[in-house]
Parts: C-alpha cells; structure tokens; sequence
C-alpha cells in the first residue's frame, strides 16, 4: 500500500485503548485494551494480533496522538533560509518535558511579510521506539502514519477554503482547538470547558494570517460556551452528519471519517448550520476549491521520522513521501497551549507610555508591566487625545519586537502593533492606552532559554 493512499482499516490508540477501525457499515469497531506507545511484550499484545489477523489486516493507518509529538512555534523578524538544528533544539528544549532527540526532531521554514515561522515538531523517542517493537509483534505488512489534527482538517477542507478555527472534543469538556487554513493545520490547543476563553488564541492567528481569525466550527452536539471579545462566525458541526453525506459509518470518529474519505469526494457535500453568522446563506451556496488529494507535511514528517527508525524492521515497510507537500501544518501540543514563542528582544529599547483615557494612573500600571518584563527606559505622561482602544507603535522593521509584545502582554494590553512610528521620534516604542488596564491580566514575565541568531 502507497504511503498516500486511502486506508480503509485505521489504528488509534489513546487513553491505553488501541481501537481498530473499518471502512464498513457494521461490526466496524474493536476496542482492545493495549497501549502501542508503551513496550508490549508479544503475550500482551497477543490480543491486538488475533484481532488483525481474524480481519485479514496486513496495512493501515496509524493516527498520531497529541502526546507522541510535540510543536513548538518560534519567530524570527526577517526572511532566513536555514537554521541549524542544534539552533532550534536550544529553543525548543526547556518548554518539552522529555530530552530532545536530534533524530527525533524536525523543523520548516515558512518566511512570511518579512519575518519566517520556524515550525518545530518534537516526537517523543520513547513512545516511537516502543511502537517499533509493538508493530514488530503485529508484523503488518505496511503502515502510514497521520495526525489527528490533519485527518479533521482534510475533511472541513472539502466545506471551506479560509482560515479558521475547529473545537473537537476529546473527552468531557476537554476539546482540542484547531487553526487551520484550507487542510493545513497552523496551531492546535488543549482547553478545558464547559467555558472556553479563546481571545488570546485569536490574538496569535495574527501571526500566522494578516487578520485574526473569527471564524468557528463548534461540534453541534456539544453544550459548550466560547467567551472572546471579539465577533465570532460561529458554524456548527455534526460527526455522525458528515458520515452520512460521505456515505460511511455514523458511529465512526471524525479524525478516521478523514481518513476514509475518498480524495475524489465532492468539495460542497457537506453541510453546516451557522449558528449567528450573517452571512451563512451566502457561505451554503460557494464554490469551494476541491480536495487536493495528497497527505501534508504532518503525514510526511511522521512518516519520514518513524520511518527511519522503523526501518530496520524486517516486518513491516514503508513507502518514501512525494516531494508535493504543503510546508505549513502544526501538530497538536498535548497538555498546553502552543503559544508561538518570541525571540527576545532588547531591553535597551526607548518606551513611552502615554495615557489616553480619564483614568488617572494607568501609564504608571503599564510602566510597572513593563519594567517587570526588563525593560529600564521608559517614560509616562498623558496623550494629548482620548481614544477607546489601545495602540502600539513603533519603528520600521520591528516586527519581532511587534510579535513579542502583543504575546507578553496578551490579555492585559491587547492590541495590534503598527510599524508607523516616525523614525526621528526618540522612542522606540510608543504605547497609548485607551481601556480600563484594571480589567486586565498581568502577563507573564518568564523568557525563552535560547535566542536564535541570524
């Protein structure tokens, strides 16, 4: 079996059950007490085999859980071409739990408007070499490998072509958050309910997309509430819905529907309920871009990883990837939101705090902010306008420093950095305040271990 082609039988182990899955109407699934991520002997795994065996399985598809492979995000303020390893497991090294295998990590450059997205995935050496004895049990013929991530978002794809973001339940208020283009995953996030704060994660798609990302997609037979400040374009979905209309299995999981969709499926055949959108009519009746039929860069980078240490497995073979991969795509970070971490940046900067509201002492709380975060030159006063919403300005070509404050101060001082402070002014930075700070959070004062350098 190619590497790309559609399963029909699917492997997902989570919460020490391996469940097996099949392309079929009825009698399509078989929970067995086994975790493949943990070393089991033959004796143990005995059970998983029978099972294989009694259905004549020699391929499937293995779905990577959230806690065999870690992303990371960092950002650089100009466009680089390469970066050593070593550079990036510094980064990366004290926001993983686990030692960092150099064989065991992997990296993209995405250079973006004048900076570049280091995407980092991290695997787990432990739960891959485990599995390695564990399929040398199974003795499949062959296997692929693909996120849960990458399996929802290939088929929400086939409905909408923007940028957006998919809350998938992963137990009782327990959800994971997707930020997707098309079927490129860009962050994912573990948030626990019933009521989800989700504003500051909508501040970090800035960093990825040109605007922020509004638009939802809510598991429909969830009660849940999503808090944000800002408008949401809410759309509903339904699992058992969608397999219905792809004419498969309506007890089958979303992450497998992904996977045994066909590529060839129509674009627009599956159907959503807005839920406070104005503009859902108009969303029903699009054209949307078909189905690009090939797995992207999560699929390829956990093939090609596995791969190689699997290889030396006389049991089981793996096909290599073609180059035609999408080089933009996260993989779900297990326990914590993956914030996209901000090289540090000079605390030598020149800062000016003004306060635009009728608030008295706000320039001095920010100031405090401020200082509490390294920065030593920093000068208050009053803005000679009021105004309702904060501002960042500052010079031209900052715009790591535009990243950095916008994630340090998420949540306390929200607001868009611009690049269009005068370059005589004699600040660096010039912040304006114009909300209520007391309703604000403080932000965190930790700093990343290692800074990149170019």
């Amino acid at each position: 079996m190619s590497l790309f082609s559609k399963p029909k039988t699917v492997l997902w182990s989570k919460s020490g059950t391996t469940t097996l899955y099949f392309d079929r109407m009825e009698n399509n699934i078989f929970p067995v007490d086994i975790d493949i991520w943990k070393t089991c002997t033959p004796a143990e795994i005995q059970s998983l085999t029978l099972l294989l065996s009694q259905n004549k399985v020699d391929s499937c598809t293995i779905l990577i859980p959230d806690d065999v492979v870690l992303t990371k995000s960092f950002i650089y303020d100009s466009e680089i071409t390469s970066i050593d390893k070593s550079e990036v497991i510094g980064l990366a090294e004290s926001f993983v739990k686990f030692k960092i295998n150099p064989d065991y990590i992997d990296y993209r450059l995405i250079p973006t408007s004048g900076k570049t997205i280091i995407l980092a995935h991290i695997f787990d050496k432990t739960k891959v070499e485990a599995l390695k004895i564990n399929l040398e049990s199974l003795k499949l013929k062959s296997f692929s490998f693909e996120s849960v991530s990458q399996a929802i978002s290939k088929v929400i794809s086939l409905r909408f072509s923007g940028e957006y973001f998919l809350v998938y339940p992963l137990s009782e208020h327990e959800y994971t958050l997707l930020l997707s283009k098309k079927d490129s995953v860009y962050l994912t996030a573990n948030l626990k309910g019933p009521d989800l704060e989700v504003q500051k994660i909508i501040n970090y798609s800035n960093l990825y997309f040109p605007a922020q990302t509004t638009k939802f997609f809510i598991p429909a037979e969830e009660t849940l509430e999503i808090k944000a400040t800002s408008t949401l374009d809410k759309t509903t979905y339904s699992a058992s819905q969608i397999a219905t209309e792809f004419k498969k299995a309506t007890n089958l999981p979303l992450p497998v529907i992904g996977l045994m969709v066909p590529t060839s499926a129509s674009p627009a055949i599956i159907k959503t309920t807005d839920t406070n959108s104005s503009n859902s009519n108009m969303e029903k009746n699009r054209n949307f871009l078909p189905f690009i039929g090939v797995f992207f860069i999560t699929a390829a980078i956990a093939s090609i990883i596995i791969w190689f240490v699997l290889s030396k497995s006389n049991s089981a073979t793996i096909q290599n990837p073609t180059d035609d991969i999408t080089p933009t795509v996260a993989v779900a970070t297990p326990t914590s939101t993956p914030i996209p971490t901000i090289v540090e940046i000079s605390k030598k900067l020149k800062i000016q705090v003004l306060n635009g509201t009728d608030i008295n002492g706000q320039a001095a709380v920010l100031k405090t902010q401020l200082t509490n975060l390294g920065f030593t030159s920093i000068a208050v006063g009053n803005s000679k306008e009021k105004i309702t919403a904060n501002t960042i300005q500052l010079k031209a070509g900052m715009s790591t420093a535009s990243a950095y404050f916008q994630q340090k101060l998420a949540g306390f001082f929200d607001a868009v950095p611009t690049t269009d402070l005068a370059a005589s002014s004699i600040y660096d930075v010039v912040f304006t305040i114009g909300t209520d700070l007391s309703k604000g959070v403080a932000p965190t004062t930790s700093t990343p271990s290692a800074t990149p350098s170019l």
